[in-house]
């Protein structure tokens, strides 16, 4: 049984934006009486951004057929000996699908460079550091070499492991060269500028690069060079220094400059900060058997490309958020994609009210896939925020969310696509529904493109606990999973599903579901011309 449900303020609006192409002859019934038919295959029906009227265009015509929907009684067509609504129709045939055509389409924000020495971003931004003294270090079959060596810098060689200690600030270090047995470690209380200049650096033994430093390093991947750095399958440790990845330092990392860097983990992490990784710039591969970039206090991307591919976390930020206002940002992982999430000390389970674990995406090409049962495409333990750019999430387990916040979600511009597949999970004696958005506080959608297609049993389009506000939006939902049933508890697919109001402010909201299109506990209201369109479908 098919059924269309139809609350809306303009009618035949079902195809607002839409361009829906019927496969036989059809008709227009007139509410006058009268009947106008249009033969030819390959006709498409298309509405005005108001809604107001309908175009028609007959393949092999050239002349469009415009007809005012206030005058409409009804669109039919006829196929196989049988009459269909074409709105109906039209409900039963739309799509939600990723775009090649985001990969060139998204927007940024520039990052302006902070010129201010009280500024406490100052020393992030290597147009702002000028060293004043240089080591170089080449690494090559047998032992690495160097040189300069200014005062109070000691640079100790043994085979390719080259440990640098310094009490001196502006310097620059530059690797180059080979090695398929070495590293580079570097203690030092002043920041430093490190140049990957055409390295490959393998450690069987530990981090490829370790910084035993709380200071900032300004990591620069020299214009047109290939840099590669991997670490060993088992680390052999030193007291109580820590080395969590394949490149680790104790402080900030900020990468900048048109090289390339690949990274490959066996052990450990990809990339680790226990203060905070910044991306303005360079193309960073990283293929990682843990997560692909770990820190503490947050993560900060303006520019450049990052690739992850990693069998735990994508990014995870364990004490702070997430910042993203360009470049491109591609996420393959298991278990989270691009996660801030804190929830308080993992020993004593204190929470500090000072560390907001949300996200923050202003600008940029975000493209997330995930695999593993209740992943997540992109979590935040608190609020997330989305003003411009471009997320595409993809995640495949079931009881997965592609995109989830454990506070309230305020998306305000730019372009959202998600895909989940999972069916409903059993766990704990409960059913955990995948979503394509799930959170846990007022979801507010302005000015954005959504488009959410949930295929698994039990699945829903939209999630939320409280209020969900659409303003001007133009969303597509599809929530097409049958009913899931285990152990004894039911699982209904639904395009929304909110604990409390719905309010949609202009704008249109096409859903369609296998069992509700809508669920609420609160009031649907509708505001300034707003067109929802809601289809059920019960096989």
């Amino acid at each position: 049984m098919k059924r269309l449900i139809l609350l809306s303020l303009a009618f035949v609006a079902a195809m607002l934006s839409w361009a829906v192409t019927i496969p036989s002859d059809f008709r227009i019934v007139c509410k006058d009486g009268s009947v106008a038919y249009f033969c030819g295959r390959g006709t498409e029906l298309t509405f005005n951004e108001e809604g107001t009227v309908l175009y028609i265009q007959t393949e092999g015509q050239d002349a469009v057929v415009s007809y005012a929907v206030d005058g409409i009684e009804a669109v039919e067509f006829t196929q196989s000996g049988k009459t269909y609504d074409a709105y109906d129709y039209a409900g039963d045939h739309i799509d939600v699908a990723l775009s090649s055509s985001d990969d060139t389409s998204f927007t940024e924000v520039k990052e302006n460079v902070i010129t201010d020495e009280n500024h406490d971003d100052y020393g992030d931004f290597i147009e702002n550091y000028k060293p004043k003294n240089t080591v170089v270090i080449t690494y090559k079959e047998g032992k690495a070499t160097y040189t300069g060596k200014p005062s109070g810098v000691s640079v100790i060689v043994n085979g390719n492991h080259v440990t640098v200690t310094s009490a001196k600030s502006d310097i620059a270090y530059t690797l180059k060269g080979t090695t398929t047995n070495g590293s580079f470690k570097l203690y030092s209380d002043k920041k430093a500028q490190i140049t990957l200049d055409g390295v490959s650096i393998t450690n069987p033994t530990g981090a490829a690069i370790n910084i035993q430093s709380g200071k900032t390093m300004m990591i620069k991947l020299a214009d047109g060079t290939t840099n590669y750095l991997e670490d060993g399958k088992s680390y052999t440790l030193e007291g109580t220094e820590q080395q969590k990845g394949t490149f680790f330092s104790e402080g900030q990392l900020i990468f900048s400059g048109k090289g390339t860097l690949n990274v490959k983990s066996n052990y450990g992490h990809g990339i680790v900060s226990d203060d905070y990784v910044r991306v303005r710039g360079g193309n960073i591969t990283i293929n990682s058997v843990r997560d692909g970039i770990s820190t503490s206090d947050r993560f900060i991307m303006y520019d450049g490309v990052v690739n992850i591919t990693a069998q735990q976390d994508g990014i995870d930020v364990d004490e702070g958020y997430i910042e993203i206002g360009g470049g491109q940002l591609t996420v393959n992982a298991v278990d989270e994609g691009i996660t801030a999430s804190y929830e308080g000390d993992e020993n004593s389970g204190i929470v500090d009210p000072l560390i907001t674990p949300y996200i923050d995406i202003k600008g940029g090409l975000i493209k997330v896939v995930t695999t593993g049962d209740k992943g997540h495409g992109v979590r935040a333990m608190s609020t997330f925020y989305m003003s411009g750019g471009i997320v595409q999430a993809t995640t495949k387990g079931a009881g997965s969310k592609a995109l989830m916040s454990e506070g309230g979600m305020s998306l305000t511009g730019g372009k959202v696509t998600v895909l989940t597949e999972g069916s409903a999970l059993y766990e704990d004696s409960d059913l955990s529904s995948s979503a394509g958005i799930r959170s846990k506080g007022v979801l507010t959608m302005k000015n954005i493109v959504l488009g959410i297609k949930s295929t698994g049993t039990g699945s829903k389009g939209i999630n939320n606990v409280g209020d969900v506000v659409v303003e001007n939006c133009r969303a597509t939902i599809i929530a097409s999973g049958a009913t899931h049933k285990s152990n004894g508890l039911d699982s209904r697919s639904r395009g929304v599903d909110t604990d409390g109001n719905l309010t949609l402010n202009g704008g249109v909201m096409l859903v369609r579901s296998y069992d509700e299109p809508l669920q609420l506990k609160g009031e649907l209201s509708f505001l300034n011309n707003a067109v929802y369109n809601g289809y059920q479908i019960e096989e």
